[in-house]
């Protein structure tokens, strides 16, 4: 009987020892691979720069998900068997207990005082050291775009206005002028202004072609609203933004002319207008 006992004994030691030994070897292979799971992860999102669709990325996504449900089922089971043997005051509990959450605080405290340094340093430092050459930077960005549209505003008048004063000098010396001379005199106009105009035409009151210029097509032409028309009649020109066409567009009546109004357009880099006015 003595014998049996030993051996059961032994056994039972035995299987012992194999459990621990593979709650050991379970454990180690958790440690190590959280940090492979984390470089691979990092190569497949970043150097190796595999697409959504990939069936890698869906599998190493996969594998963090598992990885991390069994660690935090792993946590909470262990915490589950702390709080029940703490419940049923068991040898040792209250000292595991003791030792787990003095190993919790000084896991948190190297991550509190980082997090506070980086506050203090980062946010209120660096931060504050570089907002005022950023804000230096923005301010002379949007001053530079401004300039650039006002340049291009002005340019586009004083090429409406000479290209209008062109058609008015040649109606005066021929009295009578057609659409035909007008197309003529729009092309000719165009040519000798050196800054350039996009396109040239002339209008009636309805927004309808009459005459157009070199390169001025219809596939091109954005028709004016009777508003707008209106409105270069009150006030002797009006100017159209079209930033997504990269468009500067003037519209000006021809005094000499009854119902017949200039409407030229210039080219202007669009993006950088639209981003001034996102900031202003």
């Amino acid at each position: 009987m003595t014998t049996m006992t030993r051996k059961w004994s032994w056994e039972r030691i035995e299987r012992l020892r194999r459990v621990r030994a593979l709650r050991a070897f379970a454990a180690i292979g958790l440690v190590v691979l959280g940090p492979v799971l984390a470089v691979v992860t990092y190569l497949v999102l970043g150097p190796l720069d595999q697409g959504s669709s990939s069936n890698i990325l869906r599998i190493v996504l996969l594998t963090d998900l598992v990885y991390v449900v069994v660690v935090a089922a792993l946590v909470a089971l262990r915490v589950m068997q702390m709080v029940i043997a703490r419940r049923r005051k068991s040898a040792g509990s209250r000292l595991h207990m003791r030792l787990t959450w003095v190993f919790a605080l000084m896991a948190l405290l190297p991550t509190v005082a980082v997090a506070i340094f980086a506050t203090l340093s980062v946010n209120m430092g660096l931060e504050a050291w570089f907002s005022d050459r950023v804000g230096r930077v923005v301010d002379n960005s949007v001053a530079a775009a401004q300039a650039y549209e006002e340049e291009h505003r002005r340019d586009l008048v004083i090429d409406a206005r000479a290209l209008v004063s062109l058609i008015t000098a040649t109606k005066r010396a021929a009295v009578f002028l057609d659409d035909g001379d007008i197309r003529q005199i729009l092309s000719r106009g165009q040519r000798e202004i050196q800054r350039g105009l996009r396109e040239a035409f002339v209008i009636d009151g309805q927004g309808n072609i009459r005459a157009r210029g070199e390169s001025s097509y219809l596939f091109d032409f954005e028709q004016p609203e009777i508003q707008q028309i209106e409105q270069s009649v009150e006030d002797g020109v009006v100017i159209i933004r079209d930033w997504d066409n990269n468009e500067f567009r003037a519209l000006m009546p021809i005094s000499e002319i009854p119902d017949r109004y200039l409407y030229v357009s210039r080219n202007v880099d669009g993006d950088i207008l639209n981003l001034l006015d996102l900031t202003l």
